[in-house]
C-alpha cells in the first residue's frame, strides 16, 4: 500500500513539538485524541490520570472497525518522553530528523505514535481489507510505566499485535526480563567506636557479610542482579546503627527471577545469625527487613507466533531481515504480557534514545509504517 511519506514527517513534527514530558502529558493526550477522531475513530480516555500524580486525563484507546471479521489486532505506543523534552525544535536533514540539540527529540516514542496515526489514515483512505484495529496510547511509560499499570483493560477486546517502542527497525523483541525491585533495611546496635565497638553491630557489616555472601551482576544468560543504592551512617566513632539499600534482579524467566530473590534474601538472613551476639550477658541480634516488589514481570513471544511471523515475512517484502531478538529492559510490552497480551515490539528508527543527540532515521521510520501496516492487515483470528 501507498505510504504518505510527507504527511507522515509532518504529523512527526507537530507530535514532536507538543510537550509531553512524563506527568506532563495533557497536551500530547488531547492533540492525539484530537487527531483520532478527525480520522474517524472512536475514541475513549480511561482515568488512568486520576491513580497517580500526572496533568493527563487518561490513555488514549481508539477504536477503528476493520472490514473483515476478526478480532481486533492492537497497536500500542506511549505518549510522554524523558527530559528534557519541552520546547522541541526538530531539524529535518535529508536522511534523519534531529533535535537542536538542546533537547530530546521524542522519537520514542512519539515515532511509534505518528506511524500508528498514519496507519489508521491509510486504512480509511484506502480501505484494504483488514482487521478491527484497537490503537492504545498510554501515559508515563519513561517513568514507570503508570499509564499501562492503570489501563482500563474492560476497553480492549484485543489481545494480540504489535508495540512501536523499539529503535532499530531491523529488530523485533519478543523476549525482555520481569524486574524485582528489592529493597532491604538493617537495624543495628549504635555504640561508640572508639571506646566500645563490641557493644555495638555494625548495620554496614551486616550488609558487607549478606552481599558477600550473594550472587550478584551476571548470574546466568537470562539473570541479572544489582544493588545500586546505599545510604547509611552519620559519624565516624559511632558503630553504624542502620542501613538501606535498594537493588533489582530481572530475569527473562520467571522461575530464575524467584529463585535469584530467594537466594537475595537467605543471604540476608545468614548474615542475621552470623552477627547475632550476646552483649551485657543479653542476646542481640540485627534486624532486617528485606522486600521484593514486582516492578514489571516478563515478555516472552515464540518466535513461532503468527505475529511474528507475520512480521518478519513483512519486513523481507520492505527490504529488511527482521530479527526477533531478546532484550534486557522493560516497557509497556512487560506490562501487557502481565495481562495477557501477545505484542511483540517493533523498532521504529530511532537512536541514541534518553540524549540530546536522538535522531529518527527516516529510511527506518518509513520502513516501520511498512512492516507495521503488512502484518496488520495479515491478521485474521
Amino acid at each position: 500500500m501507498k505510504l504518505n511519506e510527507k504527511r507522515l514527517v509532518e504529523t512527526f513534527l507537530k507530535l514532536a513539538q507538543t510537550d509531553s514530558e512524563s506527568y506532563d502529558e495533557r497536551a500530547m493526550q488531547e492533540l492525539v485524541e484530537k487527531e483520532l477522531k478527525e480520522i474517524g475513530c472512536r475514541v475513549t480516555v480511561d482515568n488512568a490520570g486520576k491513580k497517580y500524580n500526572t496533568n493527563a486525563k487518561g490513555n488514549v484507546i481508539a477504536f477503528l472497525p476493520g472490514t473483515v471479521k476478526s478480532a481486533p489486532f492492537v497497536l500500542c505506543s506511549h505518549l510522554d518522553t524523558v527530559t528534557p523534552g519541552k520546547g522541541v525544535n526538530p531539524v529535518v536533514k535529508k536522511d534523519c530528523i534531529t533535535s537542536d540539540g538542546t533537547t530530546v527529540l521524542g522519537g520514542d516514542d512519539k515515532a511509534g505514535v505518528a506511524i500508528i496515526l498514519e496507519i489508521l489514515r491509510t486504512l480509511k483512505e484506502q480501505s484494504p481489507a483488514h482487521p478491527p484495529v484497537e490503537a492504545v496510547f498510554t501515559l508515563s511509560e519513561e517513568v514507570g510505566m503508570f499509564g499501562s499499570k492503570n489501563l482500563d483493560y474492560k476497553k480492549l477486546k484485543g489481545r494480540e499485535g504489535l508495540i512501536l517502542d523499539n529503535e532499530e527497525v531491523d529488530t523485533l523483541l519478543i523476549q525482555g526480563p520481569a524486574v524485582n525491585t528489592i529493597e532491604v533495611w538493617i537495624k543495628g546496635l549504635a555504640a561508640h567506636a572508639g571506646v566500645a565497638p563490641e557493644k555495638g553491630i555494625s548495620a554496614l557489616e551486616v550488609a558487607s557479610y549478606a552481599l558477600g555472601q550473594m550472587k550478584l551482576g551476571r548470574i546466568d544468560k537470562d539473570t541479572v542482579a544489582n544493588f545500586g543504592v546505599v545510604k547509611g551512617g552519620s559519624a565516624t566513632n559511632v558503630v553504624m546503627p542502620e542501613l538501606y539499600l535498594k537493588g533489582e534482579a530481572r530475569s527473562l524467566v520467571n522461575e530464575k527471577l524467584a529463585k535469584q530473590t530467594a537466594h537475595m534474601k537467605a543471604c540476608f538472613d545468614k548474615a542475621v545469625k552470623r552477627f547475632t551476639k550476646k552483649i551485657n550477658g543479653k542476646t542481640c541480634k540485627p534486624e532486617v527487613k528485606f522486600a521484593a516488589q514486582e516492578r514489571y514481570p516478563a515478555v516472552r513471544v515464540d518466535k513461532k507466533h503468527p505475529v511474528v511471523k507475520s512480521a518478519v515475512a513483512a519486513a523481507k517484502k520492505a527490504g529488511v531481515a527482521l530479527k526477533p531478538i531478546a532484550c534486557g529492559g522493560g516497557c509497556d510490552a512487560n506490562v501487557l504480557a502481565g495481562k495477557g497480551f501477545t505484542l511483540p515490539n517493533v523498532g521504529v528508527g530511532v537512536r541514541d534514545c534518553h540524549t540530546t543527540k536522538e535522531k529518527l532515521i527516516l529510511k527506518e521510520f518509513f520502513a516501520a509504517f511498512h512492516i507495521v501496516l503488512e502484518t496488520l492487515l495479515s491478521y485474521k483470528k
